[in-house]
């Protein structure tokens, strides 16, 4: 076995890593690059390797970050299977079908390129293949994927490859448990290598329970003061978590949460998608899954242009969710630069924003910011809530290694340079083991168990 690590390489985006094999080429994740202009024109770039001649590609979950260029690489080449979960593929298409509309208004404003195109999107799904969670399938000669519950997102799945007598094992991105929605990540027994995302190496999450106060008092908050909150988020997951927990201040405190607006397509066609697959979530919801699990009937669905702004004119309080999730376009900036200026209104922070982002800044605590070419005094209040990541920390890292027993080497990926050194020392101190922190085009053979 050789693995080349091609992206997520001391930075969170662009998961993409080259696992040779049985005489194969497989990818692990084909993950967009985000953040800053400068990293997403990195996504033009070409491929490392030559995509026709890659036989299979992984998609443990449908975040960009992680699927968004598998377009680029049908357009470029392959022709190979693409194996993930049925959720994972259905939200895939969502997710790229979003991106590729983006793109192409983009290079209209712009006069640029775009990256692919809806045909290479249809291509390259006709090539998904579906697997569910403890199932296994030859992938290569005597090389074995099975894909297990990485409790991240809706079908996201932890990958173990198994051939020439070595197991590897690749997290992808690893829940933080406990979650609203779903199980926690399955363990796995024994490995010999690991590939583990460091996201969050270096921090410890607030406890879940202080995330429901903390929503609960914002809200209250917005009321008493007749405001606009707004909370940019992500479509898949991110979103669903929120109006559940909207949903259960409402029924556990008797109150009457202000207008609440879902300003975003993407994220209500996601939550038709969760409602489809009601066997990947976790035993609570399931059993609650022929109540309105989400409070959608307190929702305002805005889906066109016109509606979303309609709801600048709509009275306060109110609560506008919309992406995108680092304020690094979507419909969140319209309200934004309309709500920034004024100290009553809240901007809430619920995710991962990575550097070079609107929500970066914003969180770094600029005083000003540019949006849609115009400067905006910061002068609404910006919080966070932590413990909505959807990643594991640095315990809960350690914790999950630690079931994995027989592992020579842990390499680690998804996470600046600076978390994944704090998570490389952790496992070196706590677990007694070697943690590598790869560069972009590392190569490493794998040894022989």
């Amino acid at each position: 076995m050789k693995l080349i690590f091609y992206g997520a390489c001391r930075e969170v985006t662009g998961s993409n890593i080259l696992l040779e094999a049985g005489g194969k080429k497989i990818l692990l994740d084909c993950g967009f690059f985000q953040g800053s202009r400068l990293a997403e024109e990195r996504n033009f770039e070409p491929f490392a390797y030559d995509p026709s001649t890659i036989d299979c590609v992984i998609i443990c979950h449908a975040h960009l970050d992680h699927s968004g260029r598998l377009p680029k690489l049908y357009k470029e080449g392959f022709r190979g299977t693409v194996y993930a979960t049925a959720p994972t593929k259905e939200l895939a298409r969502l997710v790229l079908f979003d991106t590729e509309k983006l793109m192409s208004e983009e290079a209209r404003r712009s006069g640029g390129k775009v990256l692919f195109s809806q045909a290479d999107i249809d291509g390259v799904m006709e090539l998904f293949e579906t697997i569910g969670y403890g199932e296994s399938l030859e992938i290569a000669r005597e090389v074995k994927l099975t894909l297990k519950n990485a409790g991240h997102i809706l079908g996201s799945a932890v990958a173990i490859i198994e051939g020439e007598g070595k197991t590897l094992v690749y997290t992808s991105d690893l829940g933080n448990s406990p979650s609203e929605l779903l199980e926690p990540p399955d363990t796995t027994s024994a490995a010999d290598y690991a590939i583990c995302e460091s996201t969050y190496g270096g921090r410890t999450h607030e406890d879940i329970a202080k995330r429901h106060e903390k929503l609960n008092a914002i809200i209250e908050n917005t009321v008493r003061q007749n405001g606009v909150l707004m909370i940019p988020t992500f479509a898949i997951e991110r979103t669903q978590e929120l109006l559940h927990d909207i949903e259960h201040f409402c029924q556990t405190e008797n109150c009457e949460v202000p207008k609440l607006y879902l300003d975003s397509p993407l994220a209500q066609k996601v939550t038709q998608v969760f409602e489809k697959y009601p066997e990947f979530l976790n035993g609570k919801v399931r059993s609650a899954h022929d109540k309105d699990i989400f409070g959608l009937e307190q929702v305002t669905m805005t889906r066109t242009v016109e509606e979303s702004q309609q709801i600048d004119g709509a009275p306060n309080p109110k609560v506008i969710i919309a992406g995108s999730g680092m304020l690094n376009g979507g419909r969140i900036l319209f309200h934004l630069q309309k709500y920034i200026e004024d100290a009553k209104n809240t901007l809430l922070i619920v995710g991962y924003q990575a550097a070079g982002t609107l929500g970066r800044r914003l969180l770094d605590g600029d005083s000003k910011v540019k949006i849609f070419g115009k400067n905006f005094a910061v002068r609404a209040n910006i919080l966070t809530i932590g413990s909505y990541s959807a990643h594991a920390d640095n315990p809960q890292m350690i914790n999950w290694l630690s079931k994995i027993r027989g592992i020579k080497k842990v390499f680690l990926v998804h996470g600046e340079g600076s978390e994944a050194m704090s998570l490389a020392k952790s496992i070196k101190t706590k677990l007694a083991l070697s943690a590598l922190i790869p560069q972009m085009g590392e190569e490493y053979n794998l040894v022989e168990s």
